[in-house]
């Protein structure tokens, strides 16, 4: 069962999401046309529900974007963007199955700039501390540099795979600006937030350089990357059934502690709203930021009473 998240207009998320079974099938090719489906399927979710772009990264087995749901519709965007960029790889693999985990999609609110500072550098330094390659410009597939964030204008040709040429609901050519979130702007400036970005992606990649000193394992290169079929699977270890974050404060204790305090008052509110309801009381009143039963089901939604 998909978490509860509290879903409201103008919230600044960090989101991921896994290929099945941990198969390379989002790795780079030669061709770049896995990068071109990413950034085309992203582009077109992101302009249909208002849903504003920080920064993409797509590594072998895993996206990573950070947005701002201006509208409050990340479930319908996220349900877009996914299904739109399932089908095109399907397509460009010639894979039968699924292509992402069932699993819902990691996705955690980010709650003060310095947050938000600390997810983009992650979501840059990724192929760096995943052991790809040494340095993130590197990264042959779709990626974001701190430079990019505020400045950078993706433009992209539609896809030859899966989209009906003929079908006007698909545009030939799309763009996507990568804006600088507004919390950073109104903090630092774009200049200034984009160098406080490249100062932590650079931590980040010193930390991968120093980890990968002490064990020996060298980072594989663009080169070997690019060569790796989407048949393999990743093999490093992982910790079945860890927990993933709800948000991140990066060390606000202050604001962690409030967001803890409204988490827990809404999903006690939503207890006794969803106990009514199956009741069969439909004026049952369920908390502000509810998604699936306002919009699936048409419950009301309001202050607790």
């Amino acid at each position: 069962m998909t978490r509860r998240r509290i879903i409201e207009p103008g919230n600044t998320w960090a989101l991921s999401r896994r290929t099945t079974r941990r198969y390379f099938l989002l790795n780079p090719d030669q061709g770049r046309e896995l990068e071109q489906c990413y950034w085309y399927c992203l582009s077109l979710a992101a302009q249909r529900f208002g849903v504003v772009v920080h920064a993409g990264c797509l590594m072998s087995t895993h996206s990573h974007e950070v947005v701002t749901d201006v509208r409050g519709v990340l479930p319908r965007f996220l349900q877009e963007f996914h299904r739109l960029l399932a089908l095109t790889t399907k397509a460009l693999r010639g894979w039968p199955g699924e292509v992402f985990d069932k699993r819902s999609t990691g996705q955690h609110a980010l709650l003060t700039p310095e947050a938000t500072i600390e997810a983009l550098a992650y979501l840059i330094a990724n192929p760096v501390e995943a052991g790809a390659v040494r340095y993130a410009k590197d990264w042959p597939g779709a990626q974001t540099l701190p430079r990019d964030v505020g400045d950078r204008v993706v433009k992209v040709k539609k896809p030859s795979r899966y989209f009906d040429p003929d079908n006007a609901a698909w545009p030939d050519v799309v763009e996507l600006r990568l804006q600088m979130p507004t919390e950073l702007e109104l903090e630092y400036g774009t200049e200034l937030a984009q160098q406080r970005i490249a100062e932590r992606v650079k931590a980040r990649e010193h930390n991968a350089w120093q980890e990968s000193k002490r064990t020996g394992i060298a980072f594989a290169g663009a080169r070997r990357v690019l060569r790796q079929a989407h048949t393999k699977r990743a093999r490093s270890y992982e910790a079945f059934g860890r927990l993933t974050p709800r948000f991140a404060a990066a060390g606000h204790r202050g604001v962690a502690a409030q967001a803890v305090r409204r988490l827990r008052a809404f999903n006690a509110q939503y207890d006794m709203a969803l106990a009514a309801w199956t009741l069969g009381k439909r004026t049952a009143c369920f908390p502000i930021g509810t998604w699936w039963m306002r919009v699936c089901h048409g419950a009301r939604c309001g202050p607790a009473p």
